[in-house]
């Protein structure tokens, strides 16, 4: 009988133990770890796609470089050399450009043998002093160029210079007229320049003729430096009916 009671007690008291050890949860491992993390992951994504992706997006993003945070607006802007270069000084280094670089496309050019309105491609003959102006916001320079002139008329154009290390891009200010123009290296031509300005991120150009007639042209920004025509209104009409795109 003692036997038998020893031997019950003996049972009883492993069948507990056993039941004792399942019952206590052991640390997990860190790859049991690492599945959990994984899962609340999918679990979040699932449950909140647009926070999940924001949250990707801001760990990849990260802060921007130092070097974005440099000054891109040029300094001392000045037509020199009797009105043939334009020099400027940008990030400790400074820079010239020569008048006769700047080449467009002129729609509206005339033969002067014939008289006759003809597309020729023309260089800068001078820079037109007093009318340059730097845009604040995005380092550019704008100028005016007189590329010819010819029975009493200035052949004129704005291009913009844009600033870049150790060098520098020229676009071409596009003044629209009767025909599209083919390409971003064409223009109908502007007269006499008697303003070139940024305002507010727009550039705004004065020209007018020998009659005393004179518009405003607006430039809006654009996806390059070159900016897109955004219209004209005639400031002053004299003998002519208006020097605005598309109403000579």
């Amino acid at each position: 009988m003692k036997l038998k009671v020893s031997q019950y007690i003996i049972f009883l008291f492993v069948t507990i133990f056993s039941y004792t050890i399942s019952m206590v949860k052991l640390p997990p491992s860190i790859g049991e770890v690492e599945a959990e993390r994984v899962e609340q992951k999918e679990q979040t994504s699932q449950s909140n796609p647009t926070q999940f992706i924001a949250d990707s997006i801001k760990i990849a993003q990260g802060s921007p470089p130092t070097s974005l945070n440099a000054s891109t607006i040029p300094e001392s802007v000045e037509i020199v050399s009797d009105g043939t270069q334009l020099q400027w000084e940008w990030q400790g280094d400074t820079y010239n450009i020569n008048v006769n670089e700047l080449n467009v496309r002129l729609m509206d050019s005339i033969d002067p043998e014939t008289y006759n309105p003809t597309e020729k491609v023309m260089r800068g003959q001078r820079f037109v002093r007093d009318n340059i102006s730097v845009d604040p916001e995005t380092g550019n320079i704008a100028v005016g160029v007189v590329l010819d002139y010819f029975a009493a008329t200035n052949f004129s154009a704005v291009f913009i210079i844009d600033p870049q290390p150790g060098a520098y891009a020229i676009y071409r200010v596009q003044v629209p007229g009767s025909q599209p123009l083919p390409d971003e290296f064409s223009t109908y031509s502007l007269d006499t320049i008697g303003y070139v300005g940024f305002l507010e991120g727009d550039l705004l150009i004065k020209h007018g003729d020998a009659s005393g007639t004179t518009a405003l042209l607006v430039f809006k920004p654009a996806n390059t430096p070159a900016m897109n025509y955004a219209g004209c209104v005639d400031l002053q009409i004299g003998e002519s009916r208006s020097v605005c795109p598309l109403n000579k």
